[in-house]
């Protein structure tokens, strides 16, 4: 650089600096400082998490992508087929994988089943907590979803007491009403099944819990309820909502352009307050005056009459009878399977018929004391619940504490699946999983086989199993039993007089279930109406 250029350089230089505040160049040197550390720290954590997380060896599962993890594809439906595909997949009964930092762990097999949720029950019987579900629309008083604790043990002791299989005499006689309630129906509206089914199921259970008589058409109380259960499906189905990730968004106002949430919420939480309050105020007014039927309501504020004015005793009150209305979808979903396979396996309703007929006669119906001689009914109900468990996932879990099984870690928090259907189509079970035969749990003479291991799972597992399982099992034993005695299920037939070949086309979610579908219902035997009206009139 020449002398003058120099010069010239120094010249602009100095006028540069004199313009130049010190404090604002101290400030932007410590900008740059702070930065430079923020990043240093950035990098440090996430190579000492990514450290920590190849030091622990998680269940192997598919890859995913940096902060998402496996949103992409975690299946939306039938995800028990694709969790039992990626068990094959990566050669693991058990496999993992991640959702927004939420670590989910399944378990495809009745062993790691049988040793997380029963032999480590303490650790796997929490529930996973959300804003949607069980803050703005209320369903935190089903006792299937609320939080392991002092709140679940009261409630899950009060319901044991009154549905445990030794208090199942005390509901024989309104389920036997249910039962002819719904010969009737079929009788004289028999394309409307699927309709009875929901009904009397829902009725049933309403008359035991509150000692309601319902009418099977329009009552506002039942229609609320399937509002609520139905909803109740569709959240479950619809994942984890922004709500949930992020829980002050709860505060936003619902006006609020985004905060539909909350109006949806709102309009839904009606339906859900409906099944757990309206008909509980109903009977503890007439229970203050004195004026109770007899029911599992009346029986529960009988048993708390010394606390009838701690809000917290009423809420386990609510929780238990509210939880009993709402678990009637088990015996509408499984009902539902049933028409249907009767429909696919003509096979099966025949065999049936004939020990019906063999054992009962065409004299009576059959009776809940006829149960151990109609092996073959059993078996049907068995294979039933084996062949399309209503809720194919069960009701997730969630772990307390950190754990290792197999060689694997499980984090604290980690939501674990048991795959029902996994479990339930498994060949060294049940060979041949895929085909529906009763016979598999049945000995060659004809009697049940105690070695054929019993569907339970589709119950849940440990000690979040369903305690409502031996009323939902006495229910279906009556209704199916009855219906195979009077009636034959048939492919219905289209205008050209073919018979219409049925599908097996399903509603995927938290449950399982057929999509409607048609079916000719008619007496099987001359004097089978006659013996249904007489028998429904003799209990009227």
């Amino acid at each position: 650089m020449s002398e003058g250029n120099l010069g010239i350089y120094e010249h602009n230089r100095k006028r540069v600096l004199a313009r130049t505040n010190p404090t604002s160049v101290s400030l932007m040197l410590d900008s740059a400082v702070l930065l430079s550390c923020a990043v240093c720290v950035v990098i440090g954590l996430f190579v000492a998490l990514r450290w920590k997380s190849n030091t622990r060896c998680y269940p192997p599962g598919p890859p995913g992508f940096p902060i998402v993890g496996n949103l992409f594809n975690v299946p939306s439906e039938f995800s028990w087929c694709t969790f039992a595909s990626w068990s094959r997949q990566y050669d693991s009964k058990i496999v993992h994988f991640e959702v927004l930092g939420q670590h989910v762990v399944v378990l495809n097999s009745h062993k790691a089943a049988q040793e997380i949720f029963e032999r480590r029950s303490r650790n796997y019987s929490d529930r996973q907590r959300t804003v949607m579900i069980h803050e703005l629309i209320g369903w935190h008083r089903n006792i299937a979803i609320t939080p392991y604790g002092e709140a679940w043990r009261t409630r899950r002791r009060l319901f044991h007491q009154h549905f445990r299989q030794n208090a199942m005499p005390n509901y024989h006689a309104k389920l036997v009403k249910g039962g002819h309630a719904l010969l009737k129906l079929l009788l004289e509206a028999p394309d409307d099944f699927l309709k009875h089914i929901r009904f009397v199921s829902g009725a049933t259970v309403l008359d035991i819990v509150y000692a309601v008589d319902v009418r099977p058409a329009g009552d506002e109380r039942m229609e609320s309820v399937e509002q609520a259960l139905y909803r109740f499906g569709l959240l479950a189905d619809a994942g984890v909502y922004l709500v949930d990730i992020f829980p002050a968004l709860k505060f936003l106002p619902s006006w609020l352009p985004g905060a539909g949430f909350k109006r949806d919420a709102a309009a839904w939480k009606v339906h859900v307050d409906c099944l757990f309050e309206a008909s509980y105020l109903e009977v503890k007014a007439d229970h203050v005056l004195g004026k109770s039927k007899p029911c599992l309501t009346s029986d529960l504020l009988e048993a708390f009459m010394d606390k009838s004015q701690d809000s917290e005793v009423e809420e386990h009150i609510i929780s238990v009878t509210g939880t009993s209305f709402a678990g009637s979808d088990t015996t509408i979903f499984a009902m539902t399977v049933f028409f249907l396979v009767m429909l696919l396996y003509p096979d099966a309703q025949r065999k049936a018929q004939e020990e019906l007929d063999r054992v009962v006669g065409r004299g009576r119906l059959p009776e809940i004391a006829d149960q151990e001689a109609l092996p073959y009914i059993s078996a049907i109900i068995k294979e039933v619940l084996r062949w399309q468990p209503i809720a194919p996932t069960a009701v997730p879990h969630k772990s307390v504490a950190d754990d290792w099984y197999d060689g694997y870690f499980i984090p604290a928090g980690t939501v674990v699946i048991g795959n029902v259907w996994a479990i339930l189509h498994d060949e060294e079970r049940y060979p041949d999983p895929e085909s529906f035969k009763p016979e598999r749990f049945l000995t060659s003479e004809g009697a049940l086989d105690p070695t054929v291991p019993d569907p339970l799972e589709v119950f849940g597992f440990g000690r979040r199993i369903c305690p409502g399982r031996h009323f939902a099992q006495m229910s279906l034993f009556l209704y199916i039993a009855q219906v195979l005695a009077v009636f034959t299920i048939e492919r219905p037939v289209d205008e050209r007089g073919r018979a219409v070949e049925p599908t097996r086309e399903c509603v995927s979610g938290m449950f399982w279930y057929p999509k409607p579908f048609k079916a000719h219902i008619r007496p099987r035997f001359d004097g089978a109406e006659e013996l249904v009206r007489a028998t429904c009139a003799a209990t009227e």
